[in-house]
């Protein structure tokens, strides 16, 4: 009776985050109608329909994306290194980080999760520039080019 209780809290707590309800059925296991339905009640309207994208580099056309998929994950780096809360939780606590630091970022909570299982299966990872120190994430732009974005030095 409790795990059902904490699926259903975690459901709506993702769901008031507008994440997309294939992400919410993958960590909680409640049908997708069921959640459809949730979402609806909450937000007085159909959640958005459309596909998870599949990658970080789906994410980063433009150098502001580019900027705020790097401050994500820099935000999911520091709380998966804080936290030994699971994976869904620590993405919540870094989604929250990197809104409280960049209110108007463009990101949402479905981009925020595929940049952490990207992070997770080690497709693009961080690193810090070797000249002006600020953080830079690897293979993860379509055109491959990896340049720190501040100081323009290849890496």
């Amino acid at each position: 009776m409790l795990k059902k209780y904490q699926q259903q809290t975690l459901a709506i707590e993702l769901l008031n985050l507008h994440a997309k309800v294939k992400i919410v059925h993958q960590a909680t296991g409640i049908p997708i109608k069921l959640l459809r339905q949730t979402y609806r009640q909450l937000h007085g309207r159909s959640p958005s329909r459309g596909s998870i994208k599949f990658s970080t580099r789906g994410l980063t056309g433009s150098r502001r994306k580019y900027k705020d998929v790097t401050l994500f994950a820099v935000c999911f780096q520091a709380a998966s290194n804080k936290s030994a809360d699971s994976q869904i939780q620590t993405l919540i606590s870094a989604f929250d980080a990197y809104k409280r630091s960049y209110p108007s970022g463009q990101l949402d909570f479905s981009d925020a999760w595929v940049v952490a299982q990207d992070i997770k299966d080690k497709k693009v990872q961080l690193s810090k520039c070797p000249q002006c120190r600020s953080w830079v994430l690897l293979k993860a732009r379509e055109d491959l080019s990896e340049r720190c974005s501040v100081c323009k030095i290849h890496l």
